[in-house]
């Protein structure tokens, strides 16, 4: 029976995972890494939502969105809450992935509110992984809200309930000890290599793949004494870094590799295979047997491999594990410090509320110009947003300075050119001496909080990337044409829009020869 929830939700899942899909299924919903930014921002726009983060790993795709002073869409859920065909967030999440939401609505699960927060506290922990409190998810989870902040579609409630279930979940890490015998899917695969007798120091082993997991399998496989080989591609944003041990090869060149190999491990992102079976016939005709681990979603290397004589093939789903009864102890323990993560957001969220309840509603800001020329900007983190508005900033500004322990690469061409200064220093309040206006623009929720209350004693106006309600001005999308400038802003919420309507707006100056 369709049920339509109410509009008051904050904070919206929709996911799969090995449990509920097999890697067949979950493969059609892995997303090439040149569209994502596009169909996130879409999705998010789509929904009406004030953030939005895709978390999506070998084991699970999970599209994350908040509403933050915004409706929630109708929902159209069964009795049990999972998504019928016409469920908004299920055909968001599907039209990002050019598949039918009637096809793939069994295999999703929807969560709200409270249940979506203990679900990702408990993911991001491993609880949910099919290898059990795994070491991989957390960095995974971590980059979710990364690359969401970097492409503007992230939002305060976002930003603070996934950097809350990170530190929870480093927290269990840390502090409690789970019985178990491997800690991600290459431990398992070495594993059964030396259950299988392979000797992998007499063994010539090729890693296809030179991302973080590609990176961690030649690596373990060399500690364990194995001859690697790793193919490497030549992109041209730089070299790729072969680890240490490991002998780069083209991977144009892998099939004439293969002869020497006794276990190949594939990990990318390819949407192709990276072995197919007729090139991988010819190449092996003749040699011995061949244990081959594919450990991407969606497929690495063609199934139908694993049916030729003396070829054995695992997929990731091979490596799935048990929590057993043995780590009773263990889960009680890391729940408690989950709870206490869980606790602390919700009461962010309250003393949110109330705040915001208590300032005068702001349906629109003043537009105001200001000469910046003689004055003193300070910016408060080195990374993707900072480099955006000290680009936007440099023609009107007499003096950027930007305080962080490290920046991105086009910060420091603009100091090596003198058109602005870098300090390298963690955060103290004396970085805001003598500024006239501030920027809190750290990944750190925590540290841009200490900014603006620091800004806030002194009189500072500050803008805070991590929370809007902290800013005492937006910074709009700006079009110049020589004299005449015009400023956009949606009050900090709708970048997108922002960014469509300064570009219509700078064509038509061009246009009209303003």
């Amino acid at each position: 029976m369709e049920q339509d929830s109410h509009h008051e939700q904050l904070i919206c899942m929709i996911g799969t995972d090995h449990g509920l899909a097999s890697a067949d299924v979950r493969s059609a919903f892995s997303l090439p890494a040149d569209v994502r930014e596009a169909v996130l921002s879409l999705a998010r726009a789509k929904l009406g939502a004030s953030g939005a983060v895709l978390l999506a790993t070998c084991n699970r795709t999970e599209l994350w969105v908040s509403f933050d002073g915004c409706a929630a869409p109708a929902r159209s859920l069964n009795d049990a809450g999972a998504p019928l065909p016409d469920d908004p967030l299920l055909v968001a999440l599907c039209d990002m992935h050019m598949v039918d939401p009637a096809e793939y609505a069994p295999y999703f699960v929807c969560r709200s509110d409270e249940a979506a927060v203990s679900h990702l506290f408990h993911v991001a922990c491993g609880l949910r992984s099919a290898i059990m409190a795994e070491d991989q998810i957390v960095s995974q989870v971590k980059q979710a809200i990364a690359y969401s902040r970097e492409i503007g579609v992230a939002d305060s409630i976002l930003e603070v309930l996934f950097r809350q279930a990170v530190t929870a979940a480093k927290q269990v890490k840390s502090g409690v000890r789970f019985t178990r015998a491997y800690a991600t899917a290459v431990d398992q695969a070495i594993a059964v290599l030396e259950d299988e007798g392979v000797d992998l120091s007499q063994a010539t082993c090729m890693v296809i793949g030179n991302g973080e997991y590609g990176r961690l399998a030649a690596s373990s496989l060399v500690e364990h004494g194995a001859d690697v080989l790793v193919t490497v591609r030549q992109y041209t944003h730089g070299a790729v870094v072969v680890p240490e041990g490991c002998t780069g090869v083209p991977y144009a060149e892998r099939y004439g590799m293969l002869g020497r190999c006794q276990v190949v491990m594939s990990a990318t992102t390819s949407p192709h295979y990276t072995l197919e079976r007729d090139p991988f016939v010819e190449a092996r005709e003749g040699e011995g047997p061949i244990r081959l681990f594919d450990l991407a979603i969606p497929n690495d290397i063609d199934p139908s491999i694993g049916g030729l004589d003396g070829c054995v093939l695992y997929d990731i789903d091979d490596f799935a594990t048990e929590i057993g009864d043995e780590n009773a102890r263990a889960i009680a323990a890391a729940q408690r410090m989950l709870d206490s993560g869980m606790g602390e957001f919700w009461g962010w969220v309250s003393r949110r509320e109330t705040m915001a309840h208590t300032r005068p509603p702001a349906s629109a800001f003043f537009p105001l110009f200001f000469d910046l020329s003689e004055k003193r900007v300070v910016f408060v983190g080195g990374g993707t947003i900072a480099l955006r508005r000290v680009r936007t900033l440099l023609p009107y500004v007499g003096e950027i300075v930007v305080f962080a322990p490290e920046f991105s690469p086009e910060l420091e061409r603009f100091a090596a050119d003198g058109t602005i200064t870098l300090v390298h220093r963690m955060y103290d309040e004396s970085v805001l001496d003598g500024a006239d206006l501030v920027f809190a623009c750290t990944n750190s929720p925590e540290i841009n909080d200490m900014v603006h209350d620091a800004c806030k004693e002194r009189g500072l106006l500050v803008n805070v990337c991590s929370d809007r309600y902290k800013c005492d001005f937006y910074f709009p999308g700006v079009a110049q044409r020589d004299n005449m400038v015009v400023g956009v802003s949606a009050g900090g919420k709708d970048h997108r829009r922002v960014r469509q309507l300064k570009a219509r707006i700078a064509r038509l100056m061009d246009e009209e020869d303003v």
